[in-house]
């Protein structure tokens, strides 16, 4: 008998309860609040089924084109979103990539980003951006927040301080996909994509070295960094190929901004001997010494020849257009974006990781001429 009213005192309240909060959504509709669109509402508007109705929201031939056409239109007109959440849970795909890159405020990475996502968007992907800002704990971040989010896979180039950053672990352990490109760690055993950063280094020698230069000098990013090493690496190279030596005070690390650029370049002007050519392993670095010269009467490229690296979109509108290496970054994202696509499609995919080199282009301006 206790537990007879006991019960009956629960179901009591359960029903004031349900009571309440069904008045509770009146209210708020009556405010003006519309429920949520879901596919079963589509389905039963159209008499059909909610797996028709998802079909043919992908467009899938095996839905007619009458139905698809009816469902697209309905889905249309009562403003419906699809559920991400619940399409990753039916598929086990939420069609989202998530790419990580050091930084937003250069216009090579910005047009790694664009080429990525038009290509993602062509195979009905969207996409997640990310930056690091250079920083190894916020691309660390980065990563985990975009497998918290259940993206489907991650392309990321390595931020400046990354020392020793490998993800392959952590992306494996929540099956998610992850291909690096640009910047690459030392050791990658997943699939990538670089430029031949060796080649770069040398041809940028050989270059300066056909301009007549014999005193030749580099600017280098971090030399922990494969891509900056690999071109250290081609300069020494060419440098010894072309009979010339190394003069380490022409030796630059960790020079890759404007900021370092100018320091670089003051310092280069309080020497008394100079570099009669520069390597610079990045476009910023490049134009704000070519400025500074400038100011204090050094002619470019008759004193100092200059070689940069991204070829950007303002190397062509200086004073003085810099001659840089363009690295094809529309190929790279491209190539990116479908690689991890078809990872993603490919589920007894066990073949090897993929590294793929993209060609680079020098292009010749009035700083290397």
């Amino acid at each position: 008998m206790r537990n007879m009213c006991i019960f009956s005192l629960l179901f009591f309240v359960y029903s004031i309860y349900s009571l309440i909060f069904a008045q509770h959504n009146k209210l708020f509709n009556a405010m003006g609040e519309k429920e949520k669109i879901t596919i079963y509402d589509l389905a039963q508007r159209l008499n059909t089924t909610a797996s028709t109705v998802s079909r043919a929201l992908q467009n899938n031939l095996r839905i007619s084109a009458k139905m698809r056409k009816a469902v697209q239109e309905l889905a249309a007109e009562l403003n419906y979103i699809p559920d991400p959440i619940a399409h990753h849970l039916r598929t086990g795909k939420g069609n989202v990539l998530g790419i990580i890159v050091p930084r937003i405020d250069r216009n090579y990475f910005a047009t790694l980003i664009s080429s990525f996502q038009t290509t993602a968007q062509k195979h009905d992907y969207n996409i997640i951006i990310a930056a690091s800002n250079e920083n190894q704990e916020e691309e660390l971040a980065a990563v985990k927040s975009l497998i918290s989010k259940k993206v489907d896979g991650i392309a990321i180039s390595l931020s400046a301080n990354s020392v020793g950053a490998s993800y392959e672990e952590l992306c494996n352990a929540h099956h998610t996909p992850l291909l690096y490109f640009d910047r690459i760690p030392e050791e990658c055993n997943t699939d990538s994509i670089t430029n031949d950063n060796f080649q770069i280094g040398y041809d940028a020698v050989m270059q300066l070295r056909k301009k007549g230069c014999s005193k030749i000098g580099i600017f280098t990013g971090p030399l922990r960094m494969k891509q900056y090493q690999e071109r250290f690496n081609g300069y020494k190279k060419a440098l010894a190929d072309a009979g010339l030596e190394l003069n380490e005070k022409f030796v630059f690390e960790n020079c890759i901004t404007m900021e370092t650029g100018t320091e670089a370049a003051l310092k280069i002007l309080t020497n008394e001997e100079r570099p009669d050519g520069i390597f610079s392993s990045g476009d910023y670095s490049a134009i704000t010494a070519i400025e500074i010269f400038k100011k204090k009467g050094i002619r470019i490229p008759e004193d100092i020849a200059i070689i940069g690296v991204a070829n950007e979109t303002f190397d062509n509108y200086l004073s003085t257009p810099l001659a840089s290496f363009d690295l094809n970054q529309h190929r790279t994202a491209e190539l990116a974006a479908t690689i991890l696509i078809e990872r993603l499609n490919d589920k007894e995919d066990v073949s090897e990781p993929k590294h793929i080199i993209v060609k680079h282009d020098l292009i010749l301006r009035d700083s290397a001429i």
